[in-house]
């Protein structure tokens, strides 16, 4: 049996719950352990819960004033409307609770969605976690670990146009910078699935501002370059920090993300659509305008995908503990995300799909 054929079959409720209890288990003990220094949930705390209570209250989400010099980026919601509205019922929860239960609903996300691209061995679920990107996702409560959950969804029914299209709709909804996902469904699925997509992402994000009467739409563009000024591990951030222009770092992301997708497309019309897969997902990654450490724990679906049992490339994101969490750092820091990144595709795009037992046998 190909791996394929093995990610399909469904996995065992039994063992996918046994799972979810165990993991859960653990990032209870984790999530008291943080709540106990305040420590936990910091993206949840500081910025979905007051959008979510602003929301609740029928109040902008939004700065009045994103151009205010006093404005803390890393503290103003910045997302779309539609997230706030999903935290708003658990803001009527004291904050701590809240934070826990966001805590455990991203690890129950990401345990979901290595099930659904077919991981079967248990111990890529155990370092998923222990990435730095993994950890950092759940630590914070990041929207990144659901991000993940709709990415493995495209995955697991891109033979079905409504179970493809909704979360394929949604993800870029909520993060624009991962529209490169929809060059690999034209590529393999035509274009049908993708204006479905389309029309999905513009109804979600039309009807969550209209709840708030468009409060704050015309200073969101602001807010977004505002926040994007930010030092990251994006390839704008990376070239910062070797002094070069804006215009020059845009060109280089331009560059970086075409021949991501050309490849993309090779890929498919050679009949690999999983490497095709990765390939999309890595061209999100280099458009993104700011990159943090948990944007990176959605390399864990197209590598569930590729690798779905435990080899040397799973291990490869702990070693991103070496970067700091706050701004690029300095020196080399600014670029560990990316040689990262870099030997993870040399890694997983340099040969064909892992195989399972059976096909062995």
């Amino acid at each position: 049996m190909s791996a394929t054929a093995e990610a399909r079959q469904p996995w065992g409720w039994r063992s996918l719950a046994l799972t979810v209890a165990l993991t859960s288990c653990a990032a209870v003990l984790f999530a008291g352990l943080f709540t106990a220094f305040g420590e936990l949930g910091w993206d949840f705390r500081v910025a979905y819960y007051p959008a979510g209570e602003a929301v609740l209250r029928g109040e902008s989400p939004y700065p009045a004033d994103p151009t205010n010099s006093q404005l803390d980026e890393q503290r103003v919601y910045a997302y779309p409307p539609q997230l706030a509205l999903l935290v708003a019922p658990l803001t009527l929860l004291p904050v701590d609770v809240a934070v826990v239960l966001a805590v455990v609903g991203s690890l129950a996300a990401l345990v979901v969605a290595l099930a659904l691209v077919g991981v079967r061995d248990l111990r890529c679920y155990a370092v998923v976690v222990i990435w730095a990107p993994g950890w950092n996702a759940l630590q914070m409560a990041q929207v990144s670990a659901s991000l993940a959950l709709l990415l493995a969804l495209v995955w697991r029914y891109r033979d079905r146009l409504l179970p493809m299209a909704l979360p394929l709709g949604a993800m870029v909804s909520l993060k624009l910078f991962l529209w490169p996902v929809a060059i690999w469904t034209i590529a393999t699925r035509g274009i049908r699935p993708t204006l479905v997509a389309a029309g999905a992402a513009i109804a979600l994000t039309v009807l969550s501002w209209a709840v708030l009467g468009f409060a704050g739409i015309n200073t969101y563009p602001e807010l977004l370059e505002r926040v994007a000024t930010q030092e990251s591990y994006s390839i704008k951030g990376m070239a910062s920090a070797i002094g070069l222009s804006a215009a020059v770092a845009y060109a280089i992301t331009t560059v970086v993300v075409g021949a991501l997708l050309v490849l993309c497309v090779a890929l498919v019309r050679q009949g690999d659509e999983e490497r095709a897969f990765m390939v999309a997902v890595l061209a999100a990654l280099a458009v993104s305008p700011i990159v943090w450490l948990h944007y990176l724990v959605l390399l864990a679906v197209p590598l569930g995908v590729l690798r779905p049992r435990f080899s040397a490339p799973w291990l490869l994101p702990i070693l991103l503990w070496a970067a700091p969490r706050s701004g690029h750092g300095d020196g080399v820091e600014p670029f560990l995300v990316g040689l990262v990144v870099v030997a993870l595709a040399a890694l997983v795009l340099a040969r064909p799909r892992q195989q399972s037992h059976e096909a062995h046998a």
